[in-house]
């Protein structure tokens, strides 16, 4: 079971990879989304206690930007199970054209169950 919902989730995590998924509440969000791409979402299981959700936030603005991704991770019936924040570019600025990293790591466990996630960027 745990290999299913795992495999069902890496096939998740390319569509939405390849889709460049982000989501975004509030006011702003036609704003963020003519500011930002988000690319390359990745799970990286190099460690047996620690996997990695990890990606790319492009700056597609004219401007500098900085900010952070907030991760949801959640289940087949779409309640959030597990969520977390991870500064992009280390907290720094993102040149226009650019883009910068955010990695997320959590013990394998927090990904039982899960079968989807959002990925949130906000400026800071």
């Amino acid at each position: 079971m745990r290999i299913t919902i795992l495999s069902a989730f890496l096939s998740v995590l390319a569509l939405l990879s390849a889709c460049n998924n982000i989501e975004v509440n509030g006011n702003d969000e036609r704003e963020i989304l003519s500011k930002v791409e988000v690319e390359n979402i990745q799970i990286k299981k190099e460690y047996s206690n620690a996997w990695a959700l990890t990606g790319l936030v492009r700056n597609i603005s004219s401007t500098d930007i900085k900010g952070a991704v907030k991760v949801k991770f959640l289940n087949s019936n779409g309640d959030v199970v597990h969520n977390n924040a991870a500064f992009v570019n280390d907290g720094d600025p993102i040149r226009p054209g650019q883009a910068g990293n955010f990695e997320y790591y959590a013990d394998p466990d927090k990904f039982d169950d899960v079968t989807n996630f959002d990925v949130l960027f906000y400026e800071r």
